[in-house]
Order: structure tokens, then C-alpha cells, then sequence
């Protein structure tokens, strides 16, 4: 039996999982995850990435951590890819629980899943803290 077959046999056998990915879910959808050769954490910057984005970061050089954000965190021509949909379709089906994504980018909401846990919020959410306007 293939690696394959294992996991289809699972699905099958199931009706409560949990999925959680990152990154490497929205790859496919032309947005870069962090660690590969192409990744973020690979590329050079004034600081290190994941220093740019961390919240201290963000207190202390707000004009550095939107431009590398607007730059380096947004994709807004970017659409669900056949793992956001596969996905979906099995919470449609009863079979998938929840997703738990380390994701910023709202794609599994876009193809179609309802209980998305998002541990580092989301793009679609972001909000002036002067003014309260998104």
C-alpha cells in the first residue's frame, strides 16, 4: 500500500480530523513560504524577516515593517489552490473538523472552509489603529 493509499484509507475511516499546515499549503498558489531556498527567511534584508515581523519590531519602525509587509505579506491576486479545495470538500462532507493555519492569506476561507483557526490572524482583518478603519 502507497503512502498514498494509507492516507485515502484514513480519510475514509474518519470523521474528525484536524488539519494543520502552513506555508507550504499556499506555495501552490504563488504565494512563498518562509524557509525554502526561495523562501523569505532566504532573502536578504535590512533585518531579518522574522524580526521584521514580530510585534516589538512593528512598535519600534512602523514605516520598515509596512513596507516589508505590503511588499513581502500580501498576495491579493492569489486563489485557492487544489489543497485549500480538497480541503473544503472534506469539511463539507463531515469528515474534516477544522483547519488550523499558521497562514495570513484568507485561502481556505476563499475555497470554502467554515472553521478556520488562523494562529496569526489575517490580511483581510487588518485595521488603521488611529482610526479603527480596515
Amino acid at each position: 500500500m502507497t503512502a498514498v493509499d494509507t492516507l485515502r484509507k484514513w480519510i475514509q475511516e474518519s470523521d474528525r480530523i484536524v488539519f494543520f499546515g502552513g506555508a507550504g499549503v499556499s506555495t501552490e498558489s504563488g504565494i512563498p513560504d518562509f524557509r525554502s531556498v526561495d523562501g523569505l527567511y532566504n532573502q536578504q534584508y535590512k533585518y531579518p524577516p522574522e524580526t521584521i515581523i514580530s510585534h516589538s519590531f512593528y512598535k519600534k519602525n512602523p514605516k520598515e515593517f509596512y513596507r516589508f509587509y505590503k511588499d513581502r505579506m500580501i498576495y491579493q491576486d492569489a486563489k485557492p489552490n487544489k489543497a485549500h479545495y480538497a480541503l473544503a470538500k472534506l469539511e463539507q462532507q463531515g469528515k474534516l473538523s477544522a483547519v488550523i493555519t499558521q497562514n495570513i492569506d484568507g485561502l481556505h476561507q476563499m475555497a470554502g472552509s467554515k472553521n478556520v483557526l488562523e494562529l496569526h490572524g489575517s490580511i483581510h482583518r487588518n485595521y488603521c489603529e488611529k482610526c479603527g478603519k480596515a
